[in-house]
């Protein structure tokens, strides 16, 4: 193309907002100045949200999914009614919109993460987790909120969407993605796509409920948890203040004081990697469930990479290894695993990028001004 099309095409891309232009300084010299052009990125932002029983997180990014600001909320009772706890929300995303100095007509597009089905026009559908929200419709619930479009998405499909945008599964095309913590569920991606199901239930994993001794209603975190503090308080009914080290849960008992409300996931990881001897039977507890659960997903879908995800991926160093060994005990073909670079943050950054992608397709026109652009 000539210059004289280029710097057409250009400038009027200047006069809609989605490009910068400025003239070269550098020394004069012969022929004719160059000039400079850069997406505005500024132009436009999104926010996504991360909704949960306990916490809502938000984040707000710019068109090229900048991070400008994150916030979060812990609600002040999990147990809340949904209005009460959608109000929280909608306080939790204006204040950090506000914080971004991001006007209302310059927010394009608003993705809500929730657990349970999400069926394509956003409504909660089934096991949420979340008290209350079963039925919701969350675009209409914080549509009124937002002056954009808003559209919600299953949690762990959302986190699967950012392990391809920025996690441990960027090169991978076949991938299932597993949030661990609280609960079990999955977010599956085969060829490139996610995949949703009919009704937006694919990678639930209620089958667990049908195994003897095992639910998906229980994670990685809540099985540490409850086995670490069962432990403690059985060593507390000894009445002894020195533990030998080598006894099973001495490690823990010492790290709570021997106060079983103490004990919590992150605790009895720390155990663990401070060798403590109960360790063979605690993993074999806690990992069960997902052991079952990703081999039974491998042997359906056959991924490539399973991606273990949420706050438990922190103690990927402690539970990589023996999950490891079990999928291999109970496949041939075991993928690979890995645990999430992305921590408790992976969904939130998941629902920016799918508010990203429902930007970009609303503005799909080159020619359309940007937000707060008059049109001549």
């Amino acid at each position: 193309m000539s210059r004289p099309t280029v710097l057409a095409a250009a400038g009027r891309l200047v006069e809609l907002g989605w490009v910068t232009g400025s003239v070269s300084r550098a020394a004069a010299g012969r022929g004719r100045p160059s000039r400079a052009f850069a997406f505005r990125r500024d132009a436009g932002y999104v926010l996504g949200m991360d909704i949960g029983a306990r916490t809502v997180r938000v984040a707000v990014a710019d068109l090229a999914g900048r991070l400008v600001t994150e916030d979060e909320h812990l609600f002040s009772d999990p147990g809340m009614a949904s209005g009460e706890r959608l109000a929280a929300v909608i306080r939790t995303a204006t204040g950090a919109l506000a914080a971004a100095g991001v006007p209302g007509e310059r927010l394009l597009a608003v993705c809500a993460g929730s657990s349970g089905t999400v069926a394509a026009d956003g409504t909660v559908r089934v096991r949420s987790g979340i008290p209350g929200f079963v039925g919701v419709n969350l675009p209409d619930a914080l549509g009124e909120a937002f002056d954009c479009v808003v559209i919600a998405e299953n949690d762990c499909n959302l986190a699967v969407v950012a392990e391809r945008w920025r996690g441990v599964a960027s090169c991978s095309e076949n991938v299932v993605c597993m949030l661990a913590g609280e609960r079990l569920g999955a977010g599956i991606v085969v060829r490139g796509g996610l995949v949703r199901g009919y009704c937006g239930g694919a990678g639930e994993l209620g089958f667990l409920d049908m195994m003897d001794g095992l639910t998906a209603a229980e994670g990685l975190a809540s099985r540490a948890r409850s086995e670490g503090r069962r432990r403690v308080a059985a060593l507390a009914t000894r009445h002894t203040r020195h533990l030998p080290h080598d006894t099973p849960g001495a490690v823990l008992h010492a790290l709570a004081a021997g106060d079983a409300a103490r004990v919590n996931a992150p605790l009895v990881f720390d155990a663990l990697r401070a060798g403590d001897t109960s360790a063979p039977e605690v993993l074999d507890y806690v990992l069960g469930p997902a052991a079952r659960a990703i081999a039974t997903v491998s042997l359906l879908l056959d991924p490539e990479l399973v991606v273990i995800s949420g706050a438990v991926a922190d103690a990927g160093d402690v539970l990589l290894s023996p999950l490891e060994d079990m999928v291999a005990r109970l496949t041939k073909a075991p993928p690979k695993l890995a645990f999430s670079p992305l921590s408790d943050r992976a969904v939130v950054l998941g629902a920016v990028r799918l508010a990203l992608d429902t930007a970009q397709a609303r503005f799909h026109d080159p020619l359309a001004p940007a937000p707060g652009v008059r049109r001549e």
